[in-house]
């Protein structure tokens, strides 16, 4: 992974170095050039406002931060410890000594000690101002021995020292009406803003030259883990190697990495990942990230994240969605790709070949209408899902109750939540689909962005399905309208459960039936029942199908308002026919005096349900009851 990130992150620098510049983004601050003549007098302070200094809020960003952006880059602390080598009293935070920066953040503790509050922020920068001003004389003696320098670049070193000794109480001074405009934008600084200096005469190639030498020695993060090789320096930098001083169940201990160590990298390499985390915090890569091994496929990722420049509100889906809209026959193979939280690796795996379009038997893949949903009292048509994102933004959106990938069409947001933490009372459906959201998510995580179709199988999909399905059951309410609120819900898994039944692989090696065709078969074997004596129940799935339309009809005879379908739960618990037998007399007995007779086709059905025998345990055909409730009653159909 390291490697090919290195990779990218040298073709970046080499093809599209704009990019660095139009996405790294400096400190928030006020950014000033400082030009000195050969006598070391200032040619340009106070200067003007976007010319020789402005301010930077974070957001937008002028011209002249534009350019500054990689003088701030180049000049910035590596870490507070680091920074000791240069002010051990961590008041001065530029590491350059052809810069200088520093903030008016003091902790609480300080504050304290110093008699001031978060309100006094005068007093704050006066004070700030003060120990900086102390720090001075050590700050640049230390880079003296730290920065290769001499000659004239020593000589500017100087002039710049005696400038900021002379100059930064001017800020905090009243009547210099030389500094009137860059005051005002001074008094408005935020505590956590920056107040940077940079000598403008350096040349930023020397500039840049200068702080990577002083990088490439001191980025890794303990120098004792360092080791020479072929000349150069190799060392441990935190972004792929974190010390587990405190917990010796993390180390390498059987291993025969050197003092534990699993990996390290050059100065130059180091710097890269530096560069490659400051692109990844402004957001200039779509998170997942492929990282491509071969530079021929390179051309990939320019593409993606050209498109993802373009509108960074698209998801890696959407944007996949789009590269292969305009290529259907585009080929992604052999590439890492990374998700990342922040600055945490969350996975890195490797894609032999991504696969996009959706196939069974050589058709796009279906959903079948089995159960007749509606939309205006119109039957809805089978939903074909022709690629992997489609199956991620209808189907894994759906049987997750929208919690997993999570859209909201009216703000056009995709969100997707394989990693990371999820809070449990946000997740619809309750403490049933919250575990097996994180007991499953990383494996469609896999299916979808990696190709791995082994990763579902059949039990698998039968376990979410039914929790999904008993979860919408349980929280079913009913409207003022008299409607059911998950209704919808529960055919449409219903719907996606069965469509996909053999979709996934069976490890039992034995094709199941097909369900999607089973039902109709079902509901055509009931009608005869319901309409002719001589018809009877030949299997164990017909009996459960056809308790499935009793319990519907009587459940529906209940005058209550809250005739929701968790009253359907108690039935599905029941493991042998004798106790669901018994549970559905004992409900025809609370509502026979509601039940019109005479049709006959209540009474057939009631009576073959009733007197069907079987010592099979009944918990792997419960999906036949759940089908025969919510499928359409027969019982109710008009007499021929």
């Amino acid at each position: 992974m390291i490697r090919e990130i290195i990779n990218y992150m040298v073709h970046l620098e080499r093809e599209s170095p704009q990019i660095f510049k139009e996405n790294i983004k400096p400190s928030s601050g006020l950014h000033i050039l400082i030009e000195f003549d050969d006598n070391g007098n200032v040619k340009n302070f106070p200067g003007e406002k976007e010319k020789d200094w402005d301010y930077y809020d974070g957001r937008n960003i002028s011209n002249f931060i534009k350019n500054i952006t990689f003088w701030d880059l180049y000049s910035s602390y590596i870490t507070m410890n680091k920074q000791q080598k240069l002010d051990k009293k961590q008041k001065i935070h530029s590491a350059s000594p052809f810069a200088f920066a520093f903030n008016f953040n003091f902790s609480k503790k300080d504050l304290d000690n110093l008699g001031l509050t978060i309100n006094n922020k005068e007093k704050i920068k006066k004070k700030r101002v003060e120990f900086v001003l102390e720090r001075v004389d050590d700050y640049f003696e230390n880079c003296k021995k730290v920065f290769s320098i001499n000659g004239d670049k020593k000589k500017l070193m100087e002039f710049f020292k005696s400038f900021i000794e002379s100059n930064l109480n001017r800020f905090i001074e009243d009547n210099d009406e030389k500094l009137k405009e860059i005051k005002e934008v001074w008094n408005s600084l935020k505590l956590k803003d920056y107040i940077k200096f940079y000598i403008k005469n350096i040349d930023f190639k020397e500039f840049k030259k200068v702080y990577e030498d002083y990088l490439s020695k001191n980025i890794f993060n303990k120098n004792k883990y360092n080791l020479p090789y072929d000349n150069e320096e190799f060392g441990v930098i935190d972004f792929y190697t974190t010390f587990a001083d405190k917990k010796p169940f993390l180390k390498h201990k059987t291993s025969f990495f050197k003092q534990e160590v699993s990996y390290r990298f050059t100065g130059k390499d180091a710097n890269y990942l530096r560069l490659f985390e400051k692109l990844k915090q402004s957001k200039l890569f779509p998170n997942p990230l492929p990282i491509f091994i071969d530079k021929n496929e390179f051309r990939n990722l320019d593409e993606i994240i050209k498109i993802f420049k373009e509108d960074s509100k698209l998801s890696y889906s959407q944007i996949i969605k789009k590269l292969f809209e305009e290529n259907p026959n585009r080929i992604l193979q052999n590439y890492y790709l990374l998700f990342f939280s922040g600055l945490k690796i969350e996975d890195f795996d490797y894609i032999f070949k991504f696969k996009y379009s959706l196939y069974d038997n050589d058709e796009y893949l279906k959903i079948k209408n089995i159960f007749k949903l509606r939309k205006n009292k119109n039957i809805l048509p089978d939903k074909e899902v022709g690629n992997i994102f489609y199956f991620e933004n209808y189907i894994v959106k759906t049987i997750f109750n929208n919690s997993l990938v999570k859209i909201d069409e009216n703000k056009n947001t995709y969100n997707v939540h394989y990693f990371g933490d999820i809070d449990p009372q946000y997740v619809s459906g309750g403490d049933i689909m919250y575990q097996i959201i994180m007991k499953y998510r990383k494996a469609f995580y896999d299916y979808i962005y990696k190709s791995k179709t082994e990763t579902i199988n059949s039990f698998m999909w039968d376990e979410i399905m039914w929790n999904s399905i008993v979860a919408d059951i349980r929280n079913d309410k009913m409207t003022k309208e008299g409607y059911h609120t998950k209704e919808y819900s529960i055919k449409e898994k219903l719907n996606i459960w069965f469509s996909l039944y053999n979709y996934f692989k069976n490890f039992r090696n034995n094709r199941r039936i097909d369900m999607s065709s089973k039902i109709p078969e079902l509901l055509k074997k009931i009608r005869e029942v319901a309409n002719d004596d001589s018809k009877h129940f030949e299997s164990l799935e017909e009996f459960m199908f056809g308790a499935g339309q009793v319990i519907y009809f009587l459940l529906n005879q209940s005058k209550t308002a809250e005739k929701t379908h968790a009253l359907l739960e108690p039935f599905l618990q029941k493991v042998k026919a004798g106790e669901l037998q018994k549970s559905i007399g004992q409900i025809f007995n609370m509502y026979k005096h509601e039940i019109s007779f005479g049709h006959g086709r209540f009474e057939r059905l009631m009576k073959e349900v009733l007197g069907f025998e079987t010592d099979e345990n009944l918990k792997h055909y419960q999906r036949f009851l759940l089908a025969g409730y919510f499928s359409e009653p027969v019982i109710y159909e008009k007499s021929k």
